[in-house]
């Protein structure tokens, strides 16, 4: 969600969230940081396209690294939890790590990345879902890009 929320609608959205939780229960948002190490010219071009038009929207990806902080800001919620794990995208990264290049591959070739992110790089649609499609699976072959999980959860406290 960090990848697609503003600032403000993070605070609303996790005002909701907290808003129809029941009291003792469990708040629980999990993202991944914006940055591949390891990570071959193919995912390096898409990934920056995608930062590129997710910062002109004005999305934070930066906010995941500190969104603990809002969580905390927030009423009736107790300790915030916070777990960190990277993991292999790729054939490399065993069966998570395809898992991570299935759904990477799905995002990058959707319609919708398709439109956008051919545009941001300055290629056509066709060249692009085949570069998402093709050129990107047989990347993830030879390279073993590090992906950071990040995953914050909170209990909403019992009223009083």
């Amino acid at each position: 969600m960090g990848l697609v929320l503003t600032p403000d609608q993070w605070d609303f959205v996790l005002s909701e969230l907290i808003r129809v939780t029941k009291p003792g229960g469990y708040i629980e948002v999990s993202d991944r940081r914006n940055s591949n190490n390891g990570e071959g010219p193919i995912l390096r071009k898409v990934s920056e396209a995608f930062w590129a038009t997710r910062s002109k929207q004005n999305v934070d990806f930066k906010l995941i690294y500190n969104l603990d902080s809002k969580f905390e800001l927030q009423p009736n919620i107790g300790k915030v939890h916070r777990i960190e794990k990277d993991l292999i995208m790729g054939p490399n990264g065993g069966k998570a790590g395809l898992v991570m290049q299935d759904i990477s591959i799905s995002f990058y070739a959707s319609e919708l990345a398709v439109k956008s992110l051919s545009k941001e790089i300055g290629i056509s649609e066709e060249e692009y879902k085949n570069m998402a499609e093709k050129d990107l699976i047989e990347e993830y072959k030879q390279t073993s890009p590090v992906i950071t999980h990040v995953r914050f959860w909170a209990q909403k406290q019992l009223s009083q």
